[in-house]
């Protein structure tokens, strides 16, 4: 048995703040052009729905491909001095989409028509949009606490508590979209990409700026329907 002392003793590393774990120089090289190769790709075929299926998905991979150059030659080189990396969440919520449109029967035929992802759930929404909030206003150094929002993601405290609630989501709602955060948090807690910070793996600026747009328009649809 463990006595009080010797379990605290247990807990601290869970607790710490000042010593954070960033990944290896040369695994956030390479999975920085990963990231912004799915977001990317689907960028691309998104974009080109004027083209055939074939062609989109020929300009998808090639798009996707062309993130994995060295230095300035890759767009991701650019994006990631702009926007620093994609979160999991978004390279997640891409792949998915971006599988969903590619799966259906035939799906180079010149007739396939892409079938609508499903949206993300409300409280998901409402949720990043909170949180990107709060981090945005700890940036700024305007909320009453001491303590920063963002620095504490550096813990493995922050990443257990952020864990342990998207399991329960999971659970409770049974449904897959809503594993895509608990994947989100898996991979950070194995490749500690992209920056070390568990807030950059679940949300990031264009991700938020969505959420955005994604609130106001089932708001809208929600008035129109009345």
């Amino acid at each position: 048995m463990l006595n009080t002392s010797e379990f605290a003793q247990l807990l601290q590393p869970l607790l710490e703040i000042d010593s954070p774990v960033f990944p290896q120089p040369a695994l956030r090289q390479v999975g920085v052009h990963i990231l912004w190769g799915v977001v990317l790709a689907t960028a691309g075929w998104r974009m080109a729905y004027v083209l055939q299926p074939r062609w989109r998905f020929g300009l998808a991979v090639l798009v996707g491909l062309g993130s994995s150059f060295p230095g300035p030659m890759s767009p991701a080189y650019w994006l990631e001095l702009a926007f620093a990396s994609p979160s999991w969440t978004s390279v997640l919520l891409c792949g998915l989409w971006l599988w969903r449109q590619t799966r259906a029967q035939a799906p180079f035929s010149s007739s396939w028509t892409p079938r609508p992802s499903n949206r993300i759930p409300i409280p998901w929404v409402i949720c990043g949009l909170v949180v990107g909030w709060v981090l945005a206003l700890d940036t700024f150094a305007v909320l009453p606490i001491q303590q920063s929002v963002y620095g504490w993601g550096f813990s493995p405290q922050a990443s257990l508590v952020l864990t342990v609630g998207a399991s329960a989501a999971w659970v409770i709602s049974a449904r897959g979209i809503h594993t895509l955060p608990f994947l989100a948090l898996a991979l950070f807690v194995l490749t500690r990409l992209p920056s070390g910070n568990v807030w950059d793996a679940v949300l990031d600026p264009l991700l938020w700026l969505y959420l955005h747009i994604c609130l106001a328009t089932q708001i809208w649809r929600y008035l129109r329907g009345r």
